[in-house]
């Protein structure tokens, strides 16, 4: 093996070695914005019942109505 193939596998190599070293911290991270996600669906899908129900109480209001 040349040394040009030698230097470019170690490297190779390395670069294997630090990707996994930073595979948890990666991994950790996604679930976390997975998290972050689902808060911000539930979020929005309890902003746009309230934005619901005060288009019924607004409606009723402006109807007269009680």
């Amino acid at each position: 093996m040349s040394s040009e193939s030698e230097t470019a596998k170690r490297a190779a190599e390395k670069s294997l070695q630090d990707a996994q070293a930073r595979a948890p911290e990666s991994e950790a991270k996604l679930k976390d914005s997975c998290r972050v996600k689902e808060q911000l669906k539930a979020h929005n899908r309890a902003n746009a019942y309230s934005d619901f129900i005060e288009g019924i109480v607004i409606g009723r209001i402006s109807d007269g109505r009680s």
